[in-house]
């Protein structure tokens, strides 16, 4: 999800040693913060990982009740984190914020410094927002530790909304994200804007509108064409939702993803590459 950002030491991770890799870091985590130690037992792998036999990071969900309920003094103390370190670093993050809401900049503080203690036990990303911390981690296998290392992303929010936002069926020849800026696409053309960790919001606007799958799945039946949660889980089936909605939206909504596949510079999906 954060790209590659440990070039110089994060690999590809084959699909046998995902399980004992998670399993390892939810342990090591543990460690680190035995407070948390139950609660960080519900990070899940969404994405592609395990879903193809060679994954270039894994993406791990939890929903944000688990990390934290409540800001409050004895909330933040599980993460021994103090208070009023916290209060004074959301503040700082708030004043510059220009779209984030109040939620979002004090759960960003929150899991600033949460990266900085685990920066102790593992390398961490110089980047953090308010759904993500990008860490480095030792691969596992079934005898222990490898020489090997894999990035490892923690995705925060609505659990059922970040499970259905980053599904990946793991599609031959093409990424998840593949599927998700078709998604982006189909949002775009009626003047939306999806995001993988808030929902979805109208262009121009600050609340996020939608956080639901099911409300998701709604706003896309109103304006193109009855969908069903099993019709969103690959492009493949996005795409050919979309052709036989004979809804008139369709080469817009696929002229509009080319353009953001083009300036990912990422494929095109060989079912478009003849398409106007």
């Amino acid at each position: 999800m954060g790209g590659n950002i440990f070039k110089n030491k994060a690999t590809s991770i084959p699909k046998h040693r995902i399980e004992p890799t998670i399993a390892a870091y939810k342990q090591n985590l543990a460690q680190i913060f035995p407070m948390k130690s139950h609660s960080l037992t519900f990070f899940e792998p969404v994405g592609s990982a395990g879903k193809k036999e060679i994954s270039g990071d894994l993406d791990l969900a939890i929903d944000s009740t688990h990390i934290v309920r409540s800001f409050t003094e004895s909330e933040l103390k599980k993460w021994q984190i103090d208070y009023h370190e916290w209060n004074d670093l959301y503040v700082k993050i708030h004043k510059r914020a220009r779209t984030a809401t109040y939620e979002m900049t004090k759960m960003r503080a929150l899991l600033t410094l949460i990266s900085e203690r685990l920066a102790d036990n593992m390398s961490i990303g110089d980047r953090v927002t308010a759904g993500n911390i990008f860490t480095c981690f030792p691969q596992y296998d079934e005898n222990g530790p490898t020489d090997d290392y894999v990035q490892i992303d923690w995705m925060v929010g609505d659990i059922d909304w970040l499970t259905w936002s980053y599904y990946s069926h793991g599609e031959y020849g093409l990424k998840g994200l593949h599927r998700t800026q078709f998604l982006v696409a189909l949002y775009s053309e009626i003047g939306y804007t999806f995001n993988h960790f808030s929902g979805i919001k109208k262009k121009k606007t600050k609340d996020w509108l939608i956080s639901s799958p099911e409300d998701a799945l709604q706003l896309l039946s109103e304006h193109y064409g009855i969908v069903r949660h099993s019709q969103t889980q690959t492009f493949a089936q996005l795409h050919s939702w979309l052709l036989n909605c004979n809804s008139g939206s369709y080469f817009k909504v696929v002229n509009r993803y080319k353009e953001i596949l083009e300036s990912q510079k990422e494929k095109i999906p060989n079912i478009l590459t003849h398409t106007i």
